[in-house]
């Protein structure tokens, strides 16, 4: 087949040479990150903390699919035109958006049910049920885009999508809001409390920077869709450039998650200079170790408390 690539769609491929790897590398470093601080201890035991870290999970596949698809895509190697391209390409560009999609909106309902006044609704927000939330839901996400192995027109859950995000935003803040004025803070649950309340306000920033994200390339979509003469080479190509744009959207909350969780930021500060920290306590107590031995009396060699040190 020959296609009438539009100057925009060009463009388009030719800095996806360089703009992928750069996505990609971004991607796989962040998400790597943020698995390892929320499986802490300390952000583990919510189960918001598990919805994000199968958000992480996702992201890094897609990547690993988008990239290598949209960087081979400049040299015209499309394996979307082969007999088994051509349909698994669709379903998978759909499927792992929507499983991310899902972990979020799993993740508003939790929020909304770890701060809702009901005591039914509290019992809903536990690890087990996150974890069969997310094991469910992911097969839901399969067996919602088997079809588009077959059907490439129509995706109807892209509407559904931002605006469930946005309901049980809402609503959390707005449950939130009632328990500060109803319920006073108990002085043990300080900690956990905070550690809650930031889990929250790192939701609301992922479900903002995800809207800003994925809804032009959503928008797009539904446009081809629904308007067939909307297909025209400049509309393609500013839809490849929006696939582009929707990338960002697996690794920049990393970064506002840093900035705005002192939570979050503390684990990875932690984290990235646990290592270097331990070395140095362990050399400081080596040290001090000889010195109070030679104080209370007792025979310690040059030699020894050198091979101390060098052993650390």
């Amino acid at each position: 087949k020959t296609f009438n690539m539009s100057t925009l769609t060009e463009r388009v491929d030719q800095t996806s040479i360089y703009i992928q790897p750069i996505l990609f590398i971004l991607t796989m470093i962040t998400n790597i990150l943020n698995i390892c601080i929320l499986r802490d201890r300390t952000l583990r035991s919510s189960p918001c903390s598990h919805y994000f870290i199968s958000f992480s999970v996702s992201s890094i596949l897609n990547t690993c699919f988008l990239c290598p698809t949209q960087s081979l895509r400049r040299y015209n190697i499309l394996w979307i035109n082969t007999s088994v391209g051509c349909k698994l390409n669709p379903f998978l560009l759909f499927v792992l958006p929507l499983q991310a999609s899902l972990m979020l909106i799993l993740a508003s309902f939790d929020r909304f049910c770890s701060s809702s006044m009901s005591v039914k609704l509290r019992s809903m927000s536990t690890i087990r049920v996150a974890r069969w939330s997310i094991i469910l839901g992911s097969l839901l996400c399969a067996l919602c885009m088997l079809p588009m192995i077959f059907i490439y027109d129509f995706n109807s859950t892209l509407r559904l999508l931002p605006l469930s995000m946005a309901v049980f935003g809402i609503l959390t803040i707005t449950n939130i809001r009632q328990q500060l004025i109803r319920v006073r803070p108990i002085g043990g649950n300080n900690q956990n409390r905070r550690t809650e309340s930031q889990l929250a306000r790192m939701l609301i920033i992922q479900i903002s920077v995800h809207m800003i994200f994925a809804l032009p390339f959503g928008i797009i979509y539904l446009m081809n869709t629904f308007m067939l003469s909307s297909r025209t080479p400049f509309i393609i190509g500013l839809r490849l450039a929006f696939v582009t744009w929707q990338q960002c959207d697996y690794f920049v909350p990393f970064f506002l998650y840093t900035l705005s969780s002192s939570v979050y930021r503390v684990k990875l500060f932690r984290m990235l200079k646990l290592k270097h920290h331990n070395n140095n306590v362990t050399i400081h107590f080596t040290q001090t170790q000889a010195y109070n031995t030679r104080h209370n009396g007792n025979r310690v060699t040059l030699f020894e408390a050198t091979k101390c040190n060098t052993a650390v």
